[in-house]
């Protein structure tokens, strides 16, 4: 049984289908956005202003403050425009013209659901209502699934997540200590529950408001550290994340093999620009087997 090449889909952008991909997708947007402003209108000019503490910058960190800019631009299109490859790309089975068949090649299966026959590594969301060419997991903050024509642009995006958040923590950490003094145990407790201080009188808005985004930061730096170890994890042993529930390793070619086959045949690329070319190397139907 052969299937014609992938058609060629142009931007879908499709709405979220639950209250928790909606929530998902506002907080990952709008949530960046604060966090944009926060990093770039407040603490970069404010963080220089208290190294110095004569409330002018130099033209030494003038210009320290224009390449902080850049870098802050250089994340935020990588990690939006992941975002929106993600979200435009179609990864379903409707990228090939399918059809019901009593005969199915070796390691098919077929979806009640769909109706369909469908290849290796392909299997049906329930959010979607639709099975994905080698599914990986359903995203809650992008409001689809990530499979086989969109892998990559998630793995971008995670990376740059995480070296943003990273890169910002640092520099966060600096600040909040020169505003709230050297870390105590009561104020490492202040981090942990940031509206108890404000409560009980410890500290004013201002200095609440600086810990809470200090807490935000440092969580979502862990949360989505988290999420490209398993990545990385995934990427070592060439699984999706079912096969690495059911530890399945029967893909495993290893690990340049796999990220040619995630990330395309100039996987080198995808972490400068999501609009640069990286074809994927197979059609999402067909899958090498580590005893071939």
């Amino acid at each position: 049984m052969s299937f014609p090449p992938p058609r060629r889909c142009g931007p879908c952008f499709r709405l979220p289908k639950t209250l928790q991909d909606a929530v998902g997708q506002a907080v990952f947007v709008f949530g960046g956005v604060v966090l944009l402003w926060y990093e770039l209108g407040h603490i970069l000019s404010s963080y220089y202003l208290h190294l110095n503490g004569n409330g002018r910058l130099t033209s030494e960190e003038e210009s320290e403050v224009m390449i902080q800019y850049v870098v802050a631009i250089y994340f935020a299109i990588n990690i939006y425009g992941n975002y929106y490859k993600i979200v435009t790309t179609d990864t379903s089975k409707d990228r090939y013209m399918f059809m019901s068949s009593s005969l199915m090649p070796e390691g098919w299966r077929y979806c009640a659901e769909c109706d369909l026959n469908l290849p290796p590594r392909s299997h049906h969301c329930k959010v979607c209502n639709v099975c994905i060419l080698k599914r990986d997991h359903h995203c809650w903050f992008t409001g689809c699934c990530i499979g086989y024509f969109n892998h990559r642009y998630y793995i971008a995006m995670v990376t740059h997540i995480v070296a943003a958040a990273l890169y910002c923590n640092i520099y966060n950490l600096e600040f909040v200590v020169t505003v709230k003094g050297h870390l105590t145990l009561w104020k490492f407790l202040s981090y942990l529950g940031p509206h108890f201080g404000l409560i009980f009188g410890y500290y004013g808005f201002y200095t609440f408001f600086i810990t809470t985004m200090t807490t935000v930061g440092s969580v979502l730096f862990l949360i989505f550290t988290w999420l490209l170890y398993i990545q990385i994890e995934q990427l070592w042993y060439g699984q999706t994340k079912h096969e690495r529930k059911k530890r399945i390793k029967k893909y495993n070619l290893g690990f340049l093999h796999t990220l040619r086959e995630c990330l395309g045949t100039r996987w080198f690329l995808v972490f400068l620009f999501p609009w640069l070319p990286s074809p994927l190397p197979g059609s999402g139907t067909s899958f090498k087997l580590k005893s071939d």
